[in-house]
């Protein structure tokens, strides 16, 4: 007999655990200079979602290279 309620409590940690990954794929590929509507074709997600989650998990929405020439001009 199956244990439902562990069975899907599985599932449900794996899902997770998927989609913390792909979450972090997503800051990852903006971070490289991928565009938000080519990262949100890719997750098969909102160009906008992505955004969001970059912006979570990176703490800005810029590309690592944006960010790079942001840093440079504060400090010259």
């Amino acid at each position: 007999m199956t244990d439902w309620e562990k069975q899907l409590a599985r599932r449900d940690a794996t899902i997770k655990r998927a989609e913390f990954q792909r979450d972090q794929d997503i800051a990852g590929a903006r971070l490289d200079g991928h565009s938000f509507r080519e990262i949100g074709r890719w997750a098969n997600v909102n160009h906008e979602r992505a955004r969001q989650i970059c912006i979570e998990i990176n703490g800005d929405s810029r590309t690592g290279a944006e960010r790079m020439a942001a840093t440079k001009e504060q400090n010259a």
